[in-house]
């Protein structure tokens, strides 16, 4: 069996290796096909073609996109096969960027009213060094010796509830899957498992199921960091009784994510009906525009 991951982030959005060293690693582990799916950036893919192409790695150009289900819930909805400068992909994007740097100055505006004075500079340095990941906040207090790691971020600060919690406006899911589907992409949930409302896993529930489909979504990456193995096995179940396509990946981000390259273990017979979909979608694309 070869191995896929088609879940990897680079210096663009919050991993702390280049395209460069990230497709090397790919290689070195034995993999043999791969996507950068950055989070609402795609500033890595058109270097990352030209380095997988010289590594002799199959590679999907790919973006992981922030969708708003709910005020306090985000879906994340990877794009595989897309043209980068699809126009309509390009404003979600920028949309969607533009909530990021918001929900940064409001961030930092609720931790000084807990008594948390953010160095402008040593922010405003980590924004631009991302060598340790796309987290300038993090960064900036773990140098202050308030964080250790990024369980303690959240926990302590910015996980639901804390106080520098926020709540970011992101597209809608339907706009997000409308986006990839018009830049020729097929758009897939990622990690589904790690969805949580309530005490309720969301695709444990027939409605939402039922709702994902209804927008449009093609695939979920059902062989994902996070789950267990009733869920990868539940999941595998449910696409192939409603023909959905899976997909699978690590979500690396480097090693201060806490994941490994390549793990889980996803199998290469997931890659041609992935690529099969592409070439369709890419193909209704070219007949639109006739």
């Amino acid at each position: 069996m070869m191995s896929i991951d088609l879940h990897l982030h680079t210096q663009a959005s919050d991993g702390t290796l280049t395209p460069k060293e990230l497709l090397a690693k790919a290689k070195k582990y034995g993999l043999m096909a791969v996507s950068i799916t950055d989070h609402d950036v795609i500033d890595s893919l058109q270097e990352g073609v030209a380095i997988a192409a010289n590594l002799g790695l199959t590679f999907i150009p790919g973006v992981e996109i922030s969708a708003s289900y709910t005020a306090d819930l985000s879906l994340h909805i990877l794009g595989y096969g897309i043209d980068p400068q699809n126009p309509k992909l390009r404003k979600v994007l920028r949309q969607n960027q533009q909530a990021w740097e918001q929900s940064e100055e409001d961030s930092i505006a609720a931790l000084e009213k807990i008594n948390i004075k953010i160095d402008r500079l040593r922010y405003n340095y980590w924004k631009t060094h991302s060598e340790m990941g796309g987290w300038p906040l993090f960064n900036t207090l773990r140098e202050m010796g308030l964080v250790s790691d990024m369980k303690e971020y959240f926990s302590k600060y910015f996980g639901w509830g804390q106080p520098a919690y926020i709540t970011i406006l992101f597209a809608s899911p339907r706009e997000v899957i409308s986006a990839i589907k018009a830049a020729g992409g097929v758009p897939i949930l990622a990690h589904p498992g790690l969805y949580v409302e309530g005490t309720t896993k969301l695709i444990t529930r027939a409605s939402f199921r039922q709702t994902l489909i209804s927008w449009g979504i093609e695939g979920l990456e059902a062989i994902a960091s996070g789950h267990s193995a009733e869920e990868t096995a539940f999941l595998l179940t449910y696409c192939q009784n409603n023909n959905l396509l899976v997909t699978g990946g690590s979500d690396y981000h480097g090693e201060f994510a806490g994941r490994s390259l390549g793990v889980p273990k996803v199998d290469d017979a997931y890659l041609q009906p992935l690529l099969s979909a592409i070439e369709q979608a890419q193909q209704r694309i070219i007949v639109k525009h006739i």
